[in-house]
């Protein structure tokens, strides 16, 4: 199953062929970078992992559909050429040497461990960088900003795309989640709709032109502290349990 978001094709990836087919392009592009994010219900160690979206081509999202592969989204593929980096999904997570960036990576650390045992390596937190590019401006910031706010300002979206994110997020919300009227279990529901795919890699659509454009604005020690902050909130999986709330809006300290 494909489709198109924007500028993009997003390739379903249902099974272990597909994810041999996707491997096989990474480890002939090996790419720096990486941008990750992942749909469920209350993704964490208590809820459920459903897609997985990466992204590191100008021109395709690929959605790992992890709900139907279970286990095999992450295990090694065995027929992977002799000279590859990389044979299961799970080592390109774990990869010290690329960068996989998220908008937080807090919950989808903590299911991806709890569910999988994939223990995320070299991540950096756009949320968190936004923090450091407003520290740096002179402002006084307590409270993180949600990914709909940092995408429609650091995403570098047109007029047009920013309609189209908007009414595909709402569209999506009012489908999916039971706070805005859905259900969740449109999200489970297979064959997955066009709409979910949507979803799921909307996500990573426009990661790497945040990363940019914030990365790019910080110091030296802006950089620093959020590849440190970043490693503390993919580490809060080693937590005896997660409380989600809005405490979990609040800021770190600054690096001074």
């Amino acid at each position: 199953m494909a489709t198109r978001l924007g500028n993009k094709e997003i390739k379903l990836v249902s099974t272990n062929a597909e994810i041999g087919e996707m491997l096989a392009e990474l480890n002939n592009i090996r790419p720096s970078v990486i941008s990750v994010d992942t749909e469920g219900w209350n993704i964490c160690r208590d809820g459920t992992l459903s897609l997985l979206a990466l992204c590191w081509n100008e021109g395709l999202i690929y959605v790992i559909d992890v709900q139907e592969l279970g286990s095999h989204s992450f295990t090694r593929i065995e027929n992977t050429a002799v000279n590859s980096r990389w044979s299961s999904v799970k080592e390109i997570l774990e990869d010290f040497t690329t960068l996989k960036l998220f908008c937080d990576p807090r919950s989808d650390s903590d299911a991806l461990y709890h569910h999988y045992g994939v223990h995320l390596k070299n991540t950096f937190c756009v949320q968190l960088a936004e923090v450091g590019v407003r520290r740096q401006n002179g402002h006084t910031t307590r409270y993180v900003k949600g990914g709909k706010k940092i995408t429609l300002e650091y995403g570098g979206l047109s007029g047009a795309e920013m309609v189209e994110w908007e009414r595909l997020d709402r569209e999506a919300s009012a489908k999916f989640f039971p706070d805005k009227g859905g259900s969740y279990e449109n999200l489970t529901n297979r064959p997955l709709s066009s709409l979910a795919l949507k979803y799921s890699a909307l996500g990573v659509l426009h990661l790497k032109n945040i990363y940019e454009k914030l990365e790019g604005r910080l110091s030296r020690r802006g950089k620093e502290w959020v590849k440190e902050e970043s490693r503390k909130r993919v580490e809060e999986f080693r937590l005896p349990s997660i409380k989600k709330g809005k405490h979990r809006a609040i800021a770190p300290a600054h690096w001074d």
